[in-house]
């Protein structure tokens, strides 16, 4: 069946409408790109598709069907793997997408005003925001106009009324810890992220969680910030030793580039990774595949981020909050108290 257009054949039709939970009309107009048929039931017919062999089988875009993506910046490694999943997801559901980069000059990661004079010049059927923050007013704007959007892991806290993709970051930073627990550590310090980002409050929950479940008491002298950057984590990892007596066993870092400076600091000190203390990072970047040792860390699926968040863009459902499973990558940085 596989490569066959199911177009040719009122069986097939039926078929595909009766797995779907829709008629035969339906199926075929959302095949020929018909502007009306929604999103939400393009999406289970292409679903439909894909399970009964036709991967190559694309629904002909309809008009509408264009989505509009907004990347904060596009030297990301990460943002560039979330774009591939929705392209991937894009492909599938049969749409287009505009991609549209925020020249982040602010720091605040907001679409410049002039993005909205763009927005309403397309049929957009919605906005896709990867690691950028609409301003209040073209959040006002977009509502107006019934344009929805979703936000795929915000860098600062999203209004309750926008759906969210974002990754388990905090049962992904429990895991973490406990597996250095787990290896016998008790004295576990923590490298947390830049403070007001949602990301690096939730590593640090799962963190605190963590050992309180275990039953250790954690030194707030074990906590310090890096900031997502190397050389502050190094600093501040530094800082932090020279000011205890004996250092910790072990250190989850929650982020793979700070848990890079985390080695320098460790190496400074005279202390080996894992002789010495073992070293957890987040990401599972380019940057833990590559260190040496290489780095225990918690991967990410950044395309699974980015279809989920376009499929969540064209569901007809409530905003929600939509968890993507994060998985523990143990390699040669971690080892026994």
């Amino acid at each position: 069946m596989t490569g066959e257009d199911p177009t040719t054949t009122l069986p097939k039709l039926a078929r595909i409408a009766r797995e779907a939970g829709v008629s035969v009309a339906t199926v075929s107009k959302a095949l020929n790109g018909r502007p009306d048929v929604s999103a939400h039931t393009r999406r289970l017919i292409a679903e439909v598709l894909e399970r009964l062999g036709y991967p190559a089988q694309r629904l002909k875009p309809a008009k509408g069907s264009m989505v509009d993506v907004v990347l904060q910046g596009l030297g990301s490694p990460f943002a560039l793997a979330i774009l591939e999943g929705v392209e991937e997801a894009a492909w599938r559901l049969g749409v287009d997408l505009v991609v549209s980069a925020v020249v982040d000059r602010t720091k605040h990661g907001q679409p410049p005003p002039a993005w909205m004079d763009r927005i309403s010049a397309r049929d957009s059927a919605g906005v896709l925001l990867v690691r950028t923050m609409p301003t209040t007013a073209q959040r006002a704007w977009m509502a107006d106009h019934g344009i929805p959007a979703v936000i795929v892991e915000p860098r600062r806290d999203p209004p309750r009324s926008m759906p969210v993709v974002t990754s388990t970051n905090l049962a992904g930073a429990r895991a973490a810890t406990e597996h250095l627990i787990g290896l016998g550590h008790e004295r576990i310090a923590i490298v947390t992220g830049r403070p007001g980002v949602p990301c690096a409050r939730e590593r640090r929950a799962g963190y605190r969680r963590a050992m309180a479940a275990a039953g250790l008491k954690a030194d707030p002298r074990w906590e310090v910030c890096g900031y997502f950057q190397m050389d502050n984590a190094r600093a501040a990892t530094k800082e932090m030793l020279d000011s205890l007596p004996e250092p910790p066993t072990a250190v989850f870092a929650c982020s793979d580039v700070m848990a890079l400076g985390v080695y320098q600091a460790l190496g400074e000190c005279g202390l080996q990774v894992p002789g010495d203390v073992s070293v957890v990072g987040f990401d599972d970047s380019l940057a833990a595949v590559y260190a040496v040792p290489g780095l225990t860390t918690v991967r990410h699926s950044w395309p699974e981020l980015g279809a989920a968040g376009l499929t969540a863009l064209l569901s007809s459902g409530p905003p929600e909050r939509v968890e993507v499973p994060t998985t523990l990558v143990v390699r040669s940085s971690t080892a026994p108290a």
